[in-house]
Formats: C-alpha cells, sequence, structure tokens
C-alpha cells in the first residue's frame, strides 16, 4: 500500500496516514453514491496488505469508528464537498494508524517477479495449486469480489454475466467480433441517411460528425445521391405554374420498391407463397391551407398563391395474412405522407368532391405487380386503400 503520510508513528506496529488522503483515495473513485464510495475505502483498507487476525480486529473498529465520524460530517456539510472541506480541515489533517504488515526475510537467489510480468506457463505454474484445491465457484466470486472492490464494477458484472450459461461467454466473444469488424467498415450511405434524417441533421452537422471518424461516415455527396433514391422518377411528376402531380402508379411502384429494399431481412424469412401474397395498406384524403401571398405575378391574373390545396397517402401497413411484415410506426407524421397532388386552389365542398373523385378514378385504373428487391427477391404486392375523407375502402 502507497502511504500519502508515515511521518508521525502510532506505535512500532503502526504506520500513520492523515484522514485527508483517505477522503481523497475515497473521492477518486468514479462510484456513484458516497455510500459506495466508503465501502470502497474499507474494502481497500482491509484488503491491501495481509493482516493476521489480531491485526485485522483492531483495523475494523478503526474503519467503523472512521465511518461513523465521516458520515455525520458529510451529511452536516449538506453533502457538499468545499463545504466539507472548509467546515473540517482540521479534522482531515488529523492521523488514521494502520497496522504494519512484517516484511519477509529476504532469501538468497534471484528475486521473483511480480505475478502480471510472469509469462503464460509461469503463471499457470504458480497457480496450479489454486486451481487443484479451489472450485471454479469460489475462484469466479473471488475474482468478481476483488474487481468489485478495486473499483472494476463493469469487468465484475461482465464476469458474472458470461458465467450464467456455458454458451454465455461463446455469444459475448461473437458480438464482440462483429463490434470490432463493424468498426472497420464504413457506413452505408442507406444507413447514414436513415441517420441524417432521423437525428434531423443539417448539412454543416454532418460535416462535425463526420470528421470525428471519416473512415466511418461516407461523404456528404453520397448522402445527396441516396436521397435522390427516395424520390419518385422525375418521369412521373408533372409541374405547372398552378399545380404539381405524381402519378399515381408510379407513386406506388416506388413506394413498394423503397420498402422492399428496406426490409429486406424480414422478407427473406417469407416463403415464395407469403411473397406472392403481400398487401400493403394505406390511407388517402386531401386538404386545404392558407398561406401569406407571395408578390410574384403569374401569367394567368386570375391565380393566387394564397390557398394550398393537397391531396396525399400515407402507407400504414404491409402485411401476409394476418402476418404483419411492417408497421408505420407514426402514422400521422408528415415523414411518412407522400404527396399526390399539390394545388394553388381554395378549399370548398366542390373541389373536395372534384379531388375525391379524380383519385378514385386514378385508384381504379392501378395495377398491381410483380417487384424485385436489389438481392433479387421476387414478391407480389397488393395494394388497399382507405379514403380518410369518406371513411371508406
Amino acid at each position: 500500500m502507497d502511504y500519502h503520510k508515515t511521518g508521525i508513528p502510532g506505535g512500532s506496529n503502526y504506520k500513520v496516514v492523515t484522514r485527508e488522503y483517505l477522503f481523497n483515495k475515497m473521492q477518486q473513485q468514479e462510484l456513484h453514491t458516497f455510500d459506495e464510495k466508503v465501502d470502497y475505502l474499507a474494502n481497500y483498507l482491509l484488503t491491501s496488505d495481509n493482516f493476521n487476525e489480531e491485526q485485522l480486529k483492531v483495523l475494523k473498529h478503526k474503519i467503523s469508528h472512521f465511518k461513523s465520524d465521516l458520515k455525520k460530517k458529510w451529511l452536516k456539510a449538506n453533502r457538499i464537498l468545499d463545504k466539507f472541506i472548509t467546515a473540517n480541515a482540521t479534522w482531515l489533517q488529523g492521523t488514521f494508524e494502520i497496522p504494519i504488515v512484517p516484511l519477509p526475510q529476504k532469501r538468497a537467489g534471484r528475486p521473483s517477479k511480480p505475478f502480471d510480468e510472469l509469462s503464460d506457463r509461469n503463471k499457470r505454474k504458480k497457480t496450479s495449486d489454486l486451481r487443484s484445491t479451489v472450485s471454479q465457484g469460489v475462484l469466479v466470486h473471488a475474482a468478481k469480489t476483488s474487481l468489485e472492490t478495486s473499483g472494476h464494477r463493469h469487468a465484475s458484472r461482465l464476469l458474472s454475466e458470461v458465467m450464467k450459461s456455458p454458451k454465455r461467454a461463446e455469444k459475448y466473444k461473437q458480438a464482440y467480433s462483429k463490434c470490432l469488424q463493424a468498426s472497420d467498415t464504413q457506413l452505408s450511405p442507406f444507413k447514414a441517411l436513415s441517420m441524417f434524417v432521423e437525428a434531423d441533421l443539417s448539412r454543416k452537422q454532418y460535416e462535425i460528425v463526420r470528421n470525428s471518424n471519416k473512415k466511418y461516415y461516407p461523404c456528404y455527396s453520397l448522402i445527396q445521391k441516396e436521397k435522390i433514391k427516395c424520390y419518385p422518377p422525375k418521369s412521373s411528376i408533372t409541374v405547372t405554374e398552378t399545380a404539381a402531380e405524381v402519378n399515381l402508379q408510379d407513386l406506388l411502384n416506388h413506394t413498394v420498391t423503397r420498402l422492399l429494399t428496406y426490409l429486406k431481412e424480414n422478407l427473406s424469412n417469407l416463403t415464395e407463397e407469403q411473397l406472392g401474397s403481400l398487401e400493403l395498406i394505406y390511407k388517402w384524403g386531401c386538404d386545404g391551407s392558407q398561406q401569406s401571398q407571395f408578390k410574384q405575378k403569374m401569367q394567368n391574373e386570375d391565380s393566387t398563391d394564397s390557398n394550398i390545396f393537397q391531396s396525399c397517402l400515407v402507407p400504414l401497413q404491409l402485411k401476409c395474412g394476418n402476418k404483419i411484415v411492417w408497421q408505420n410506426p407514426t402514422p400521422s407524421s408528415p415523414r411518412y405522407c407522400r404527396p399526390i397532388r399539390i394545388r394553388f386552389a381554395k378549399e370548398t365542398a366542390d373541389l373536395t368532391n372534384e379531388e375525391i373523385e379524380y383519385i378514385s378514378s386514378k385508384i381504379d385504373l392501378l395495377e398491381n405487380r410483380q417487384f424485385i428487391n436489389d438481392d433479387g427477391l421476387s414478391a407480389n404486392v397488393k395494394h388497399t386503400y382507405f379514403d380518410i375523407n369518406n371513411g371508406r375502402c
């Protein structure tokens, strides 16, 4: 044991340290509560040297008094470190006596090395008697307790976990190996885009994150390319001065394609029969809103951009019979809203009825088709729609 102060012996069989040294030793430990730190200090003093029974009895008595005084003073200071040190400066300079363990007599020959510096062969040789006379359970418990008292709480808990069953250690090893392999490979643009969207990052924020590990995070240009894949094909989009519309068949085909790409691991567990009978359920509707009118003039003087009327759909669920393959986690979130048509027009009852008839006619012309994802997995998807304006399928 290394002592902060050994100047004034309390007797020929004792060494002396200051209470301040013991308090600082306790505070240096990364433990959550004050009681845990006090218990650590007690275990540290009792296990640091090979005390005999009489010395242990004396030391335990001293530690008990020290713990009692320390807790009273700590509570009196309202658990505030600066207040505690100021109010108890004199008490902290007081001394604490620790029994001296007689040093073994030196023997002739080569000095023995510390256990940590021995080779694996010599370590096995030195612990052979211990392993042959003490059961595995006792050795594991002793190792856990030693790690706990020395401040290695995570290592102690990990040892407890891996010893719960014979296969647990193998699973931990495999998980750790996968973690090491994953850290060496770059995050795919698809997963990086997912992180980018989920965290609602700006380009500058992403660049700051990427600078921490450029080998792991792909450059922003790859994320931009991946984002383009999320849009329907340009050929399916029609834009005029007062309206923008995407072909409904192309929009649904694109939605299914993206879902099959995202769910490729789940789909690999389905049979061919199940893949041939997938059903994607949507809800769709239309609504209007007002906005500030811009000063930019339109070619048609009667047109205005002060009102917007929009029809859109939201995918709700992909299922196979009674088995749900994918469920929309936030069906009311704009994140999953897919616009069909947007117009500069004021919402009226006639306009709403007109839009419902228009979208319904588009739905009647839709065709189910076969889809193939990036892994070559083929699936047939049926589309089912729910009109939220009229409450009908």
